[in-house]
């Protein structure tokens, strides 16, 4: 299941719905004026990582990084070989 974002055709509402990727492009009903005349929009997102400067001060990146940082996995690689 995802999040799509809709825009009604009629009343210009903006609205979110939960469902599969199936459904992503099938009309929606529009909880304001119960029009079925909607659009899928793209919809904006964001995603933060850290930075050098989040590095710097995270003890547990800073020995990944110093050891090479490699492997993966949910010890770092340590339990698979």
């Amino acid at each position: 299941m995802a999040l799509y974002e809709y825009k009604c055709s009629d009343c210009e509402e903006r609205f979110d719905l939960m469902r599969s990727m199936s459904e992503a492009d099938e009309t929606a009903q529009c909880p304001e004026c119960g029009g079925t005349d909607s659009r899928r929009l793209i919809s904006n997102f964001t995603s933060i990582t850290p930075g050098a400067s989040a590095l710097s001060t995270n003890p547990v990146m800073d020995a990944r990084i110093a050891s090479g940082g490699g492997g993966g996995g949910c010890c770092g690689g340590g339990c698979c070989g």
